[in-house]
C-alpha cells in the first residue's frame, strides 16, 4: 500500500494531511482506488474513489474533512496530491485544481452507521515535485551561493558590482520548467525600495549570453563626462536645440548577440545621471540595419525630475529570420523629442534591456524598508513581504513570475527604483532562491 494523501504543500504536520491510502487513514476509511494518467499534456483530469465504512460519527468525520479541504483549496494555490516514492524514498507533490467530491449512488446507510464510496475529481499538473532545494546562485561576488548573493543596481567592471545572477542549468540537470521561490532582501539604508524589475533568459546551447547592459559612454554621440556616482565612473551629456525628434546616441548589437536574442522580449530601463531640468521630453528607440531605419518604437514620456524611465518592450533582431547563419548586426538609436525650439539637455548614465522569458514587474503600493524581504513564490502563485517576523503586502507583481528553464545557463537581471524615481547605482539587494526537482510519473 503506497501512502497517498491530499493537503497543502507547505503543511509540515501529518495531522494537516488527509491520507487516502496508508497507515494514517481516518477511522472508517478502507482505502483508495486511483489510476494515474499518463500523457504529454500540461495538466490531466483524474478520478479517484474512496471506500468508507463505519459509525455515523466516523462517516461524518471523513466527509467533513473532504469538504474542509475543498473549501480551503478554492482559496489557496498550493493544494496538492502527495504520494510516497519508493524508488527515491521521498514524498512527491503534484498541484491540483478544480477539486470536487460526491457520494456515489448505491450506498448502504444504517441507523448506527453505514458504508459508501466517495468519488474525487481533480485536474492535476502533469509533474510531481520533490522538496525545495536551495538554488546555487553566481555572479562576480560569489559562485554557487545559497545564503544570500549581493546584487548591485548597476553592472560595471568593479568586481561584485553586478545587477544580475546566474544559474548553472547543466549542474541542476533540469528538463522541465520549474517554479522558483525567490527572496529579495533590501540591504540599502535610507530610501526604501519602490518599483523594481526582475527578468531572465536562458541560453539553450553552449556559448555566451548576449550583452544586455549598455553604458551611455560606450555609445556613439554625446559628450562623455566623469563622475564617481555614475556606473563605470562615466556618463554622457546630450545637448541640442530645436523642436522635433533628435538622435541622442546609438549602440551596436553584434551579429552574435542579435542572433541569441531572437524570440525574446526586451524591456528597456534607462537610468539618467541627473533628472531633466525641464518638462516635456519624449523618448523612443529606433532600429537600424546597415544604416537603414527598419523600426521605430512608441514614445515614452520623461517627466520633470524623473531620473529613470521604463520604455516599451523591443525585439531584436528585427523581423522573423530563419537563422541558418548569424543575424545582421543592428544599431540601437535613442531619440528624444521636445516641442520647444530652445536648447535642451539630457544626461544618461546607462540602460538595461531586461529579458522577459521569465519576468516580474513589482509595483510598490507601500515600500520595502531596509532588512525587509520580498518573497515571490511561483508554486503558491503569491507575492508578499516579510518584516520583523510579520507578513505584509508592499508590492504587486505584473508578469509571468520566475521559473527555471531548460538549457545551459540562465541569467536574471534586476533594476531598482526609489519612490522619488531615482535609481542610485549604490542600491543593493541580497537574493536567495529555491526550486523543486520534478519528475513525470509513471
Amino acid at each position: 500500500m503506497i501512502p497517498l494523501a491530499l493537503g497543502f504543500m507547505d503543511s509540515t504536520s501529518e495531522l494537516d494531511w488527509l491520507d487516502l491510502e496508508g497507515a494514517g487513514m481516518l477511522p472508517g476509511m478502507l482505502g483508495c482506488e486511483w489510476k494515474i494518467r499518463a500523457g504529454s499534456e500540461a495538466s490531466l483530469a483524474e478520478t479517484a474513489s474512496v471506500s468508507v465504512r463505519g459509525s455515523l460519527l466516523e462517516l461524518q468525520a471523513v466527509t467533513g474533512r473532504l469538504e474542509a479541504l475543498r473549501s480551503a483549496a478554492s482559496r489557496r494555490s498550493d493544494f496538492c496530491l502527495r504520494v510516497w516514492s519508493q524508488t527515491r524514498e521521498v514524498y512527491l507533490f503534484s498541484p491540483l485544481s478544480n477539486f470536487s467530491w460526491h457520494v456515489l449512488p448505491g450506498h448502504l446507510p444504517a441507523t448506527e452507521g453505514g458504508s459508501f464510496r466517495i468519488e474525487l475529481n481533480w485536474e492535476r499538473e502533469n509533474l510531481f515535485y520533490g522538496d525545495e532545494v536551495a538554488l546555487p546562485l553566481s555572479n562576480t561576488s560569489g559562485v554557487g551561493v545559497t545564503n544570500g548573493l549581493t546584487l548591485y543596481n548597476h553592472d560595471d567592471p568593479t568586481l561584485g558590482h553586478d545587477n544580475w545572477f546566474e544559474v548553472n542549468l547543466v549542474a541542476i540537470g533540469n528538463h522541465w520548467r520549474l517554479p522558483l521561490r525567490v527572496e529579495l532582501k533590501n540591504t540599502t539604508s535610507g530610501e526604501p525600495l519602490a518599483d523594481f524589475w526582475l527578468g531572465s533568459m536562458a541560453l539553450p546551447e553552449s556559448g555566451t549570453l548576449p550583452n544586455l547592459v549598455f553604458e551611455a559612454e560606450n555609445g556613439v554621440g554625446g559628450t562623455v563626462l566623469t563622475a564617481a556616482s555614475a556606473s563605470g565612473g562615466k556618463y554622457s551629456r546630450y545637448d541640442w536645440s530645436g523642436s522635433g525628434w533628435h538622435d541622442l546616441a546609438s549602440w551596436t548589437i553584434s551579429a552574435i548577440d542579435g542572433t541569441r536574442l531572437q524570440g525574446f522580449g526586451l524591456l528597456p530601463l534607462l537610468r539618467f545621471f541627473s533628472a531633466p531640468a525641464e518638462a516635456g521630453f519624449k523618448l523612443r528607440w529606433q532600429l537600424l540595419v546597415e544604416g537603414v531605419p527598419v523600426w521605430e518604437g512608441p514614445f515614452s514620456d520623461l517627466e520633470l525630475g524623473q531620473a529613470s524611465l521604463r520604455m516599451e518592450p523591443i525585439s531584436i533582431p528585427w523581423g522573423d529570420l530563419p537563422l541558418r547563419s548569424f543575424a545582421m548586426g543592428h544599431q540601437l538609436v535613442l531619440q528624444a523629442f521636445h516641442i520647444d525650439t530652445g536648447a535642451h539637455r539630457l544626461e544618461l548614465d546607462d540602460f538595461l534591456l531586461l529579458p522577459q522569458q521569465t519576468f516580474g514587474a513589482y509595483h510598490a503600493i507601500g515600500a520595502l524598508k531596509q532588512n525587509a524581504t520580498l518573497v515571490d513564490d511561483q508554486m503558491r502563485q503569491a507575492v508578499w513581504s516579510e518584516s520583523g517576523g510579520l507578513e505584509l503586502t508592499t508590492h504587486l507583481r505584473v508578469g509571468s513570475g520566475h521559473h527555471l528553464q531548460s538549457g545551459i545557463l540562465q541569467r536574471f537581471y534586476c533594476f531598482q527604483n526609489e519612490a522619488s524615481g531615482a535609481a542610485p547605482i549604490t542600491r543593493t539587494l541580497s537574493v536567495k532562491a529555491w526550486y523543486r526537482p520534478a519528475w513525470r510519473l509513471p
